[in-house]
């Protein structure tokens, strides 16, 4: 078995994990902050926020009130 593999995948996780946790924060604290926004005060690009977003959705800890663009987010996560 190859424990490097397993140790990237790990931090690769732990990495995520931590970046969906500042996105909750962001959220929390601005419900109306765009993509743009969030890629940069994380420096990861629009898709990764794009599929963390996803994430948290599936995740039930958010969703969106109303529209794409007038709408903003709820952290439902208690």
């Amino acid at each position: 078995e190859n424990v490097t593999e397993n140790v990237t995948e790990n931090v690769t996780e732990n990495v995520t994990e931590n970046r969906l946790e500042q996105i909750l924060t962001l959220l929390k604290n601005n419900p109306t902050i765009s993509f743009d926004e969030l890629s940069d005060q994380l420096h990861v690009a629009r898709m990764t926020i794009y599929r963390d977003i996803e994430k948290l959705k599936n995740k039930g800890k958010i969703k969106r009130i109303g529209s794409a663009k007038g709408g903003y987010w709820e952290v439902t996560e208690k």
